[in-house]
């Protein structure tokens, strides 16, 4: 998607549909363009962050998971009456995060009580079967359908009892990572690893690799 007008086109659907009611056509192809955003400018947020030095790989995947967020909220902030692509803004705000995500701090439009309260299943507009689609399938927009998910759920009760608990409480009872940590009565750290070590296996299960 090269096109800057088809890529601001997107960005003004998701802005729009994120002002419409749940369940609504417009909130649904605001989901869709968001997912379609994250995809085409994931090379952008993976290129900005490895050019920040003290960000080694095994930061790599929480640095990553932070940009998206970051990457969501640029989309919230972007205003396209102020002139200016979507592109141009938006590597900006990104490498003006990341220099604030390697001093340790934070954008003040991505918190760390935002981060740790925001659904994790909703919080960037995807779903669970659009992560695993995202990140284990490929990178072309090939997503699992809708008829698979039943499959795919099957995959998630074949999970450890805490890791399958925590995706299901994430991704299909939208529950914060706060409200699972109370319950569970862990750390936030702990379901976070839980959650990226089910992920991990989910892709696994999903392209039938025993784990």
């Amino acid at each position: 998607m090269s096109n800057y007008k088809a890529i601001d086109d997107l960005v003004a659907t998701y802005k729009h549909g994120q002002e419409s009611p749940d369940n609504s056509p417009e909130r649904e192809s605001s989901r869709v363009a968001g997912q379609r955003l994250v995809i085409t400018f994931k090379p952008l947020i993976l290129s900005t962050m490895q050019c920040m030095t003290g960000i080694g790989p095994a930061d790599y995947e929480d640095a990553y998971q932070d940009g998206v967020v970051a990457f969501m909220e640029g989309m919230k902030k972007y205003d396209e009456t102020k002139g200016g692509r979507f592109n141009a803004f938006i590597k900006t705000h990104l490498q003006l995060y990341y220099r604030k995500w390697q001093s340790g701090q934070f954008n003040h439009s991505v918190t760390a009580e935002k981060l740790l309260s925001a659904p994790a299943g909703s919080s960037d507009g995807l779903t669970l079967e659009e992560v695993i689609a995202d990140e284990a399938i490929d990178l072309e927009g090939c997503y699992i359908e809708r008829e698979d998910q039943q499959r795919l759920w099957q995959s998630v009760h074949a999970l450890s009892a805490r890791q399958g608990k925590v995706l299901y409480q994430s991704f299909h009872e939208s529950k914060s990572l706060v409200q699972i940590c109370k319950e569970m009565g862990v750390t936030h750290k702990a379901v976070r690893k839980l959650r990226d070590k089910g992920l991990k296996n989910l892709k696994k299960s999903l392209k039938g690799v025993p784990f």
